[in-house]
């Protein structure tokens, strides 16, 4: 599959600028851009971006010159946007949220020479370091038109930016298979919510502006809060909108009106940790990434499905199928295909692949590798990601390849224990995390929001142990407002509090059901030295250890004799379920 045909009269490849071109001479008054009680028609949105386009050139803008645009989410971020590509250069959006020196890197690794800000001023950028940042990367394969677009920045967590460019091959292929699955059309509205230096706003922005639809710019505020955002995309009257896995999740806990105008909502980011249910609009959950154009699987969720693979942890949604353009391979370290139901390194290829890492071809090399399954210059990027296909070639997502949280030696899934907090009564907000602390052991946090009193924090651990296996049940949950965010919309794992003495969220203590429970309790109070200990509080999460059980398993047998196998111990955790586990029958104390 290719991306769609050339327009006539362009003489070259569909850019994405000649297509919102063709929009407002096809449209000219319809809107484009809805900000507040401002509206910019298709018309509007063109001249503004031309007579920008002018005022560059006149300052130097020449072709593919990379050209910072600092506005933040409005109508001016497009113009600026829309003026770069018709002055030939190339888009660069920059994040404003994002401290001074980090902005500096950005401008530097990209060789930006011109910026637009907050009331389209341009300004000049005094000796960047590099003159011709495109100079370095890869040719496109041939028969491809390589022209870069623009250039997204990774969030950088591990250190430098990567600065990945990307082309309008790859956006025209991405918007025009969205028209056609989505069936945007003129009459729809579409909602921005991402921050523009987040790669998902590109789907945000061209897609609508490529079919002649319209775009309500969101504010700040209902970004964050489901129900303002709920409220917020029924007065705009959206009919269809992308948002961040994170805060869809949330709003597919609000209460909706059964006529409203959405009709589609698009989630991607992370993995889906909740299935959609009851709502009166489809959902579509997707993956992607910035080095792939974004979107490059996509899957309409319907009924709920459980996994079909044996030892899944949870029965989360699936990401689909690869949208038109790309080519999907799920393969082994030698990049040998596995069989489907395997678990392999998912690799993509197809039109739109980015071009590479600006000044970091070393990268570029390691991550954009020559395709084996096509010549002419082809590459497949690998994403870092362990997937398998099931039996009707959809794609499920495993966890990233150097993602490999364990404690006490068995791997923990977090998105299949943040699906099981989430789907704990009154629990609107969940996030897991492996947490070490002063050199103790590795203790399994479950973070959580709720929306009032509920629940007990017994009752969201008893919750978590019916769905997942002893060793997935969080040994400490933190309670929280709300959780730490990215700009994105995503988690801020790095800013989930340590779980200290002082915010740990714990009931009192649970009293025992009988006397072997209540000498469990007598014993862990023992071992770990501490008298606040009831009969749901985790040995583990309480600073227990290998050693402590020893401690436990000894104590009991001599004290009480009772003979508690080691294993059991280890995998209950808490005197309720040790001794619950022991009366199933299962491993009976002796």
């Amino acid at each position: 599959m290719t991306a769609a045909a050339d327009p006539p009269g362009h003489g070259r490849p569909a850019r994405t600028h000649d297509l919102v071109r063709d929009a407002a001479l096809r449209w000219p008054n319809r809107p484009a851009l809805i900000e507040g009680a401002t509206v910019l028609s298709y018309g509007q949105l063109d001249r503004r971006a031309e007579d920008l386009a002018r005022a560059l050139v006149a300052r130097g803008a020449a072709g593919d010159m990379t050209i910072g645009v600092g506005a933040p989410r409005s109508a001016e971020h497009v113009i600026a946007a829309l003026a770069v590509w018709k002055a030939g250069g190339v888009y660069v959006p920059l994040a404003t949220d994002l401290p001074p020196a980090r902005i500096a890197d950005m401008l530097g690794i990209a060789g930006v020479r011109l910026t637009v800000g907050p009331g389209l001023t341009i300004s000049e950028v005094a000796d960047p370091p590099v003159d011709q940042p495109l100079a370095g990367l890869p040719p496109a394969p041939e028969g491809e038109d390589g022209a870069v677009a623009c250039v997204y920045f990774t969030s950088g967590s591990t250190g430098r930016p990567k600065a990945v460019a990307l082309t309008h091959a790859g956006i025209v292929n991405e918007a025009l298979w969205s028209h056609d699955a989505f069936s945007i059309r003129p009459e729809d509205r579409s909602g921005w919510l991402a921050s523009p230096g987040f790669a998902i706003s590109r789907w945000e922005l061209w897609t609508p502006l490529t079919a002649g639809a319209a775009i309500a710019v969101s504010e700040e505020g209902p970004v964050r809060e489901p129900g303002a955002l709920r409220d917020w995309l029924l007065d705009q009257g959206v009919t269809w909108s992308i948002v961040v896995t994170g805060l869809a999740e949330r709003l597919f806990g609000v209460p909706w009106p059964a006529n409203c105008p959405l009709r589609l909502l698009v989630t991607g980011g992370e993995q889906l940790r909740v299935w959609p249910r009851g709502l009166p609009f489809e959902v579509v959950n997707s993956y992607g990434v910035t080095e792939a154009s974004s979107v490059r699987l996509a899957a309409r969720l319907g009924p709920f499905e459980g996994s079909t693979f044996e030892g899944s942890t949870g029965p989360l949604p699936s990401v689909g199928r690869p949208i038109r353009g790309t080519r999907v391979h799920v393969l082994d370290d030698a990049l040998v295909p596995v069989p489907d139901g395997e678990v392999g390194e998912l690799f993509i290829g197809g039109v739109g692949l980015a071009r590479g890492y600006l000044g970091d071809p070393e990268q570029t090399a390691r991550r954009f590798v020559p395709d084996p399954f096509h010549g002419g210059g082809r590459r497949l990027y690998r994403t870092g990601d362990l997937v398998r296909v099931d039996e009707k070639g959809r794609v499920e997502f495993v966890r990233r390849l150097n993602d490999d949280p364990k404690v006490n030696g068995v791997r923990v899934d977090l998105a299949a224990v943040e699906a099981a907090l989430l789907a704990s009564p009154g629990v609107t907000g969940a996030a897991a995390a492996i947490r070490v602390h002063d050199g103790e052991r590795p203790r399994l946090v479950g973070y959580l929001v709720a929306d009032d009193d509920r629940p007990a924090p017994d009752e969201v651990i008893d919750a978590v142990a019916r769905r997942l296996p002893p060793q997935m049940v969080p040994g400490v949950l933190v309670r929280l407002p709300s959780l730490p965010l990215l700009s994105s919309g995503k988690v801020d794992r790095g800013r989930l509090p340590e779980p200290t003495a002082d915010i740990v969220f714990r009931g009192r203590p649970a009293t025992a059901r009988d006397e072997t429970e209540q000498q469990v309790i007598d014993v862990f109070r023992e071992v770990l030295g501490r008298s606040d200990i009831g009969a749901h509080d985790d040995f583990f999460g309480l600073g227990g250890d290998s050693m402590g059980v020893a401690r436990v398993r000894q104590s009991l047998l001599e004290r009480h004799g009772i003979d508690v196998p080691y294993t059991l111990i280890f995998r209950q955790r808490t005197p309720r379920r040790i001794c619950r586990a022991a009366s199933d029958g299962g491993e009976e104390p002796r």
